[in-house]
């Protein structure tokens, strides 16, 4: 439900393609359109060159070589080069302001403010036609029914923040989300312990699947803040000193910013149409008497003269940093002390490996300067690990804090969902006396610590009220920003030569925007499209709404009567867009290698009547999920006998498991299950003597919140015993009951052996109130750890309990480790653990997507 009478189109502005055309160079591109470049291929391979890691020098010598001077550039030289560039349509331009610092405080270098107009910046992103799609300007109140009794939250827009903001603004006003992100980043590449602290900008309103893109650039740099070295030795009033800075930087920077939030600025959108913008963030005071600045800040109103500007409110949880390294700092260090970093270590070294999953052979605890990426490869296992070797207590405290950072990474939510981490946060607390009483938490020197003086585990109560004001907490997180700082600070650094570097960042930066806007928009000219608002169109008809020689709409093909029109095509989505340009161009729009898709692929096979029987890709009944095999089976020659195929794979009761799926065939049954009586023996019939088989397949499902998207793929393993894996490797995966979709599919088959959940004991009482509790069946998840505890089912004469099921059937990869209650036994590894293990964890943390499906059966939810 929109906001009424807001983001109303108050006019017609220009679109990115309005200011190519209106160019100081627009005559000189009537008959050249890649002017100042002489042609094409001119300019692409200037593109080319200025878009690698050559230096000057390296272009130059490129340049000098036989075959290039064949080619007759324009440019000689590197650095005519760049002053050709410096020819195309402008970008927001660099400014620069010095600081002036007090006399009773002088700095031992000047500081210099290197910056951008932030409202140029926001309109460059703005009218960009690439993120047409994803940009929305309207407040949203989603409800999950017509009662409007549970609200949901999925973007910055449906959050309460911003419809109560909207609700300040004059009538037609348009919101505008600024996000500032700031982070001072060493800059490792050159010598001379060189920092930078730039800060960046982008816009709330485009949609975080898109804004998380880094190939995209929708984080721009703003400024770049002068770092000071202070004369002053007193750390406290340096501090205030570099703080003060800060803000009158900030005060500088984003002055423009605060007049909009006032007053307005007209700004144009991707499609040309003119609203009134008013925009939010941060701002700063300015005093001179240190003492009383610093009694008096506390007093004061933090949202200065910004209006609307609340930073209580704006400013948000941030999960690379309140999260993940929390959960390095604190969470590892406690159950390093609680199991021992020697037992911790060699628990995690015997996790069974999973592609694509990272390994830790030589356990944690010695891990130095590890990254966002190992503190969530950490966090996916560390339950498992503590589990039957930490008090039921501490684990339950760590496994509360977990629930809270998986919970909070969904991209949307309720009402009911983002209570939900509100739970988990307050169960830690219901437990945390335990970590203390375990001496878990001490100080570098080993000395215990008897408080919980830790900001990181205050912010996690502010999860739920951000949600709630802001929307998903996923979109503000600093993994998009902290990689903007290698392409917007890093890269350009490196490309200069190691003097003022801040001129040339800001030089490169420029040169690369140029480059991006000037491919973006010769591409479409070169495709013969305009993109602009073409609200004339009326019905589906194939004809294009094309614009005259004037500039007004038309309607036809193409090609004209005399057969002969080339008069653009309009459109006005990014997707249409996309898909006309050439395909030389599609570098514009994000990766060379898309995630792969096992559904197009699948749905590409079935429309092939010439594909061959039964298809290597495809999906089961429901669509959900896809799998793919190679084309060959493994081993020479590619088919085995049954009894060879038995012996190879220790499964010794393999001829009687196809005997009796076969009778489940002829019996019409069309749902595989692992179990029941086994009616066929050792010595039953079979129609055929020899079969193909593959060791691993891929495997893909829809995502849990959108089931548009798709997972990564997952690979799942079923090799024979040898020298490494001496018992097999087997993986685990979860199962479904429907029947596979195509004819012939069937025929990939699936020898699985069954792994039934021990019963655990319910939750505490004081969870008795909560819905699921009394409906949950009577199979709970272990309470301190939440995984579900498993362990092998068998016949009664002891075997293990095995059949055959298609392979259509699976549902996913399922990371399962052996239950190691007490200290592990040492001749113990990663290829036996398994085998040897008599109960296993079913380990939910595994992924995202495992989460979210599993922690749907806790009765210890909300929801």
């Amino acid at each position: 439900m929109p906001f009424r009478g807001s983001a109303q189109v108050v006019g017609q502005g220009v679109t990115y393609l309005d200011d190519f055309n209106q160019d100081r160079f627009s005559e000189e591109r009537k008959t050249n359109l890649y002017y100042p470049f002489a042609s094409r291929a001119e300019w692409e391979t200037a593109s080319f060159l200025l878009n690698s890691s050559l230096t000057m020098t390296e272009i130059d010598q490129y340049l000098k070589l036989e075959l290039t001077k064949r080619s007759e550039f324009s440019f000689k030289t590197a650095k005519k080069l760049r002053e050709q560039v410096d020819l195309l349509p402008s970008v927001p331009e660099w400014k620069f302001q010095v600081i002036p610092t007090k006399e009773r405080y002088p700095s031992k270098t000047p500081l210099i403010l290197y910056f951008r107009d932030p409202v140029e910046c926001l309109q460059d992103i703005l009218k960009s036609p690439l993120i047409q799609d994803s940009l929305n300007f309207s407040p949203l109140e989603i409800f999950t029914s017509s009662a409007k009794l549970v609200r949901v939250y999925e973007s910055w827009l449906s959050g309460t923040r911003a419809n109560q903001m909207q609700t300040e603004l004059p009538e037609g006003g348009t919101l505008l989300g600024t996000i500032l992100s700031s982070d001072k980043t060493t800059i490792f590449v050159i010598t001379g312990n060189r920092v930078a602290h730039p800060l960046l900008i982008s816009l709330a309103n485009i949609d975080s699947s898109l804004l998380s893109k880094a190939s995209q650039h929708l984080f721009n740099l703003l400024a770049l803040i002068p770092i000071p070295k202070f004369v002053e030795k007193r750390t406290s009033v340096k501090g205030i000193l570099e703080n003060r800075l800060y803000h009158q930087c900030l005060d500088i920077v984003l002055r423009p910013l605060k007049i909009a939030a006032t007053i307005g600025v007209l700004m144009s959108d991707p499609l040309g149409q003119q609203r009134r913008i008013q925009s939010i963030e941060d701002a700063g005071v300015s005093v001179d008497d240190f003492p009383a600045y610093y009694k008096e800040c506390v007093k004061r109103r933090t949202n200065g003269d910004w209006p609307l500007a609340e930073p209580g409110q704006f400013l948000t949880p941030e999960p690379l940093h309140h999260w993940y390294k929390m959960l390095w700092d604190h969470d590892v260090k406690w159950a390093i002390q609680v199991v021992g970093p020697g037992e911790l270590d060699f628990r995690f070294s015997l996790l069974q490996k999973a592609l694509g999953y990272r390994q830790f052979l030589e356990g944690i605890s010695a891990l130095k300067q590890v990254t966002g990426r190992t503190h969530r490869d950490v966090m996916r296992f560390l339950i498992t690990r503590i589990s039957g070797m930490a008090t039921k207590k501490f684990i339950c405290a760590l496994r509360a804090l977990k629930d809270s950072r998986y919970a909070g990474q969904a991209p949307r939510f309720n009402d009911v969902t983002a209570a939900r981490i509100q739970t988990a946060v307050e169960e830690f607390h219901r437990n945390k006396d335990e970590v203390l009483h375990l001496s878990a938490r001490v100080n570098p020197k080993g000395l215990p610590i008897d408080n919980w003086e830790i900001p990181k585990l205050e912010f996690l109560h502010s999860i739920q009220p951000s949600i709630l004001a802001s929307g998903p907490v996923m979109q503000w997180s600093a993994d998009a920003t902290e990689h903007a700082h290698i392409t917007e600070v890093k890269e350009p650094a490196r490309s200069g030569n190691n003097r003022e570097f801040e001129i040339q960042i800001c030089r490169h930066l420029d040169r690369l925007s140029r480059l991006r806007w000037f491919d973006l928009m010769t591409s479409m000219k070169d495709a013969n499209i305009d993109f602009r608002m073409d609200n004339q169109r009326e019905g589906d008809e194939a004809e294009g709404f094309l614009l005259d020689d004037r500039g007004e709409a038309q309607y036809g093909n193409r090609e004209g009567e005399d057969g002969g029109n080339h008069r653009p095509t309009v459109v006005s989505s990014s997707f249409e867009l996309m898909s006309l340009l050439n395909p030389v161009s599609k570098k514009l729009f994000g990766s060379f290698r898309p995630k792969r898709n096992l559904f197009l692929e699948a749905d590409t096979l079935r429309g092939n009547p010439r594909a061959p029987l039964p298809h290597r890709t495809f999906t089961d009944e429901t669509l959900c999920v896809g799998f793919h095999l190679v084309r060959d089976p493994d081993g020479k020659p590619p088919t085995t006998k049954v009894e060879d195929a038995a012996i190879g794979y220790a499964i010794p009761d393999l001829r009687s498991a196809l005997r009796d799926y076969l009778d489940r065939v002829e019996r019409g049954e069309t749902i595989f299950t692992v179990g029941g009586r086994r009616s066929g023996n050792l010595e039953s019939e079979l129609p055929f003597e020899r079969v193909k088989i593959w060791t691993k397949a891929r495997i893909q499902a829809k995502t849990y919140y959108d089931l548009d998207l798709v997972t990564d793929t997952h690979t799942i393993y079923a090799q024979p015993p040898d020298e490494t894996w001496k018992f097999g490797r087997q993986d685990c995966a979860i199962v479904n009951k429907p029947s596979p979709p195509i004819s012939g599919t069937d025929k990939f088959l699936a020898y699985c052996e069954r792994l039934d959940v021990i019963n655990q004991p319910p939750p505490p009482p004081q969870y008795h109130h909560l819905p699921t509790y009394k409906a949950w069946p009577p199979y709970y998840p272990d309470y301190a750890s939440g995984c579900y505890v498993l362990q092998r089912a068998t016949r009664s004469d002891g075997t293990p309990l095995g059949d055959i099921i298609p392979v259509s059937q699976f549902r996913a990869l399922a990371n399962v480790s052996a239950h190691l209650v007490g200290p592990a036994n040492r001749a113990l590894t990663q290829y036996t653990s398994f085998y040897y293990g008599k109960q296993f964890l079913l380990n939910k943390d595994f992924n995202n997507e495992t989460f979210f499906a599993l922690d749907k059966g806790d009765p210890c939810l909300t929801s």
